[in-house]
């Protein structure tokens, strides 16, 4: 959640989930990192710690805005935190609060619970806590299981005394289920909903209180296979919806541990959500943030380029970090892009599974990975964020996203462009990009 300081490196504030004694698995807490930018992050001292009754799993922070609680202390709002405590008879979600700006924070009744557990699954988990304009109450939507897969849904005047208001029932929820409005082609007359999940499947619809009235079929938000548990910001400036995923990779020999490094696993960069009418219905959209422009070392940009003469024209140019993007017209043949090292292909063909049927489309595909991106007006567009560990796509403005850990750095980060001779590119903007690190 985004602080409202006036203090320039808390406009966004992320509190998140994690192991606090070492890179492996084990016990959970809150860590808390602070960033004006959402690019460059400072890291302080954790925010909530395992306590008697269980370790902190996932949650909601939120700012106070109207002093529902009543703990504020002079003009700074109080961000309060709900999170799932691991009681072993259990789970069970728990409350703490902080006047500080989020730097301490104290447990609300000895951390016992503001909402037990319902009785339908052990696990039950992830909080999201928002304020309802309408009913003019704060919601809270919870994964609590069963074969129906139910998400309930809670209210409360006073953020402490919480009462169920009713259900949503979805066989493909798992859990950190997320909520949050946006406009639909940027007209606030005309706001939707959107409802996902940690695998990112979302419906858009109509929130009604107590329930979720859909306006379409599931959706796919992220076709690679490292993206997960995604959250937006509350409150986010300027109206902004801004989403950081996590990029997960539960395998035993993960290479975050393999090769010694001193954390395990990233973020996903962060992305602006928005929702844009297409020819098959409403759609989100993800696009990075417009901050990452503070890492922009050095640009080099070419309009009607065909692949041989972009490859030449970018012989000396070698980006460990890169930013890419490419627009051009395929037409009936292939566009191959090398970028560090991968070989991104455009030109075959994956299905893609609707409420209509399956579906054909063109995508890129590379590793073993695939992003559709149908060809719009004759057009393909494509960006590329390359990290040190990751890949991440958008296609056709971010209509489809594949976000994957790429581990392989070559020896040799030449960028390179094939295609056959139907394939015009119309422009090509590669960006060298500086680490976040580096200012720090």
């Amino acid at each position: 959640t985004p602080s409202n300081s006036s203090a320039a490196s808390d406009v966004y504030k992320r509190q998140f989930q994690h192991c606090a004694l070492g890179v492996n698995r084990g016990p959970k807490s809150w860590g808390h990192a602070v960033s004006a930018d959402m690019v460059h992050w400072t890291q302080l001292p954790h925010a909530i710690l395992p306590y008697d009754k269980g370790a902190i799993w996932s949650g909601t922070a939120v700012v106070d805005h109207n002093n529902s609680l009543g703990k504020q202390v002079g003009d700074t709002k109080t961000i309060v935190a709900y999170f799932t405590t691991t009681w072993k008879e259990g789970f069970f979600q728990a409350m703490a609060y902080s006047t500080d700006r989020g730097r301490t924070y104290r447990l609300h009744n000895k951390g016992n619970a503001v909402v037990p557990n319902q009785g339908v699954m052990k696990g039950e988990r992830d909080p999201k806590v928002f304020w309802d304009a309408n009913d003019k109450k704060w919601k809270m939507v919870l994964i609590v299981g069963g074969k129906q897969r139910i998400i309930r849904i809670f209210e409360s005047d006073n953020m402490v005394d919480w009462k169920k208001a009713g259900d949503i029932t979805r066989k493909w929820a798992a859990e950190c289920i997320e909520l949050f409005q946006l406009p639909v082609d940027g007209d606030r007359d005309n706001m939707k909903w959107v409802i996902t999940d940690a695998s990112f499947d979302y419906e858009v619809g109509r929130f009604t209180g107590n329930g979720f009235e859909t306006e379409g079929e599931k959706l796919r938000g992220d076709y690679g296979k490292n993206f997960y548990a995604a959250q937006t910001f509350n409150n986010g400036p300027d109206g902004r919806v801004v989403q950081i995923g996590w990029m997960n990779d539960r395998r035993k020999e993960c290479p975050f541990l393999v090769k010694k490094m001193p954390f395990n696993q990233q973020m996903a960069f962060p992305t602006d959500l928005t929702l844009r009418t297409t020819p098959d219905g409403i759609r989100l959209y993800r696009w990075p943030v417009k901050e990452i422009a503070s890492l922009y070392r050095k640009t080099h940009a070419f309009d009607n380029i065909t692949a041989e003469a972009a490859t030449r024209a970018l012989s000396n140019v070698k980006p460990e970090l890169v930013d890419l993007s490419i627009e051009f017209v395929p037409g009936d043949e292939k566009l191959t892009l090398t970028v560090r090292g991968i070989d991104i292909t455009y030109g075959d063909i994956m299905k893609l599974r609707t409420a209509k049927g399956v579906k054909e489309v063109k995508c890129f595909s590379y590793n073993e990975k695939t992003c559709p991106a149908p060809t719009i007006d004759g057009k393909v567009k494509l960006r590329i964020l390359a990290d040190r560990a990751s890949m991440e796509l958008y296609a056709n403005n971010g209509l489809t996203v594949t976000s994957s850990y790429e581990f392989d750095i070559p020896e040799n980060l030449d960028l390179k462009f094939s295609a056959g001779r139907q394939v015009k590119i119309n422009t090509l903007v590669v960006n060298e990009l500086e680490s976040s690190w580096e200012r720090q």
